[in-house]
């Protein structure tokens, strides 16, 4: 009788084995595993925090933008009212460079942090971010002369006046200065 019972259970076991790796197999050519349920609950709990980090990486890239002009645009008209002189371009220009770059860098953490929560291998061209932020940032150089002008002091209003013609910073000269302090970087930093 004994040796009847031990034969049943080896049996049974083995039977529950072969059963076990059968249904893994067969699990496994279908795209599946066999999970404890432990572990399933730690997989679904991660699960739900990538998703909630996939939505706050969602809203911090739709937000960066709105900062960015809202940000740089009264940086740079403060520090431009507070530099009133004749190198105010120059500081328009420096400081809405550095504000790009500063954007570009942003948005390059950004790319790679997207690439990590949503499984892609998109690259980041910094040079095509630097040129767009150059294009859009020429509104920032007029606001903040516009910014000087109004609060100007009776002397900068005659010297503006007179020399309108050379401070008044359009597209076309403020792109020009960004290529100008763009060269001149790649030449130092190089």
């Amino acid at each position: 009788m004994k040796a009847v019972i031990s034969t049943l259970m080896v049996t049974i076991i083995t039977g529950v084995i072969v059963f076990k790796f059968f249904l893994t197999s067969l699990l496994t050519f279908f795209g599946y595993a066999v999970l404890p349920i432990e572990s399933l609950k730690g997989l679904t709990h991660s699960k739900k925090i990538v998703q909630k980090m996939q939505h706050r990486h969602q809203a911090k890239s739709a937000n960066i933008s709105k900062r960015f002009i809202q940000r740089s645009g009264k940086k740079i008209a403060v520090t431009a009212v507070s530099a009133a002189t004749i190198g105010t371009v120059a500081v328009i220009g420096t400081l809405t460079y550095l504000e790009i770059s500063q954007y570009c860098e942003d948005k390059q953490v950004l790319n790679a942090d997207a690439n990590i929560l949503f499984d892609t291998d998109k690259q980041f061209n910094m040079n095509a971010c630097l040129e767009q932020g150059k294009q859009d940032s020429a509104h920032f150089a007029n606001e903040a002369w516009q910014s000087i002008k109004e609060t100007s002091s009776e002397v900068l209003s005659s010297l503006e006046q007179t020399s309108d013609e050379l401070l008044d910073p359009s597209r076309k000269a403020t792109a020009e200065l960004f290529e100008s302090i763009d060269d001149w970087f790649n030449q130092t930093f190089k």
